[in-house]
């Protein structure tokens, strides 16, 4: 979500330099979603989004170019882009790939100016714009206190944590890297499916559980319990199997799953005192929302 009007930090000087005329764009694991963020007159006026495949590209400057060549449209005066990745010094390196988004190249690249954020910076700086089919309630109906700390988690490729810190007097963003937390199981399966994983990984966080990958970490180590030696699923093909009921292991897998992501938010609920809620983002849980 984007504000009326972008000020983009120089880091070069002092100064702060606005704009109107944006490409925005947000960089998982996985794709990379671009578009076009006209601001001219206020509110955001978003226009040719896109998504693309990471995979095939050797840095995040070829879709880029890709993506201007395909819309046709020149090159904007600011480029505002979303990392999956901690953010120093107007340098982002991606958690789960090799790629690293520079600011500076960027602005070698043509654009006047950039700026380089977390992606779940990102998201928390949206919470406050969003509203009606924005968002879906899981859980029953509690709604969070107005004007309360909110936090952001979210399950895809990797996972996501964040959180809007909010009191009487002001509101700020925190950027954590709260994925990898150390993983804490609470029954039996839970601490057989830790040692299987101990043996992976040595540390075991709550994204090799919580994540694309964590769901078909957790259905290789059931079907290791149990005595089969195989080959990891796909989480599309685990997620689909459990939502059949086609597979037992798939659908413990998913069981697991949605348990250990349930217990996460509520510790950072707990963690951050988000007394105005937490939202679920990434990839995973709005594939599943009805379900």
């Amino acid at each position: 979500m984007l504000p009326a009007q972008l000020t983009f930090p120089d880091r070069r000087s002092d100064t702060r330099v606005t704009t109107k005329n944006c490409l925005v764009g947000d960089i998982g694991g996985t794709n990379v979603r671009l578009a076009l963020a006209d601001l001219t007159d206020g509110a955001p006026k978003i226009s040719a989004p896109q998504s693309l495949p990471r995979a095939g590209y050797a840095t995040f400057e070829e879709v880029v170019d890709l993506y201007l060549k395909q819309s046709g449209a020149p090159i904007p005066d600011a480029i505002v882009v979303a990392v999956a990745g901690p953010s120093k010094d107007g340098v982002v390196k991606l958690t789960n790939g090799k790629w690293v988004i520079s600011e500076a190249v960027l602005r070698d690249r043509g654009f006047k100016e950039a700026l380089v954020i977390n992606d779940y910076a990102a998201l928390a700086y949206a919470v406050e714009h969003l509203s009606g089919d924005d968002l879906a309630t899981i859980g029953g109906d509690h709604p969070g206190i107005p004007g309360e700390t909110v936090g952001v988690v979210g399950a895809g490729t990797g996972l996501g944590v964040g959180a809007l810190v909010r009191d009487k007097f002001s509101s700020s963003v925190m950027v954590t890297e709260g994925g990898h937390i150390a993983f804490s199981p609470v029954d039996e399966t839970e601490y057989a499916i830790l040692n299987v994983l101990k043996v992976r990984y040595g540390r075991v966080s709550a994204e090799r559980l919580l994540s694309g990958p964590g769901l078909s970490n957790i259905h290789w180590a059931l079907a290791r319990l149990s005595g089969l030696d195989i080959a990891p699923l796909e989480p599309a093909e685990i997620a689909k199997r459990a939502v059949a009921a086609a597979d037992p292991y798939c659908q413990k897998a998913f069981e697991v799953f949605l348990g250990v992501y349930g217990r996460f938010a509520g510790d950072i609920a707990l963690a951050y005192g988000a007394r105005g809620g937490v939202y679920l983002g990434g990839g995973i849980a709005p594939r599943f929302v009805k379900e």
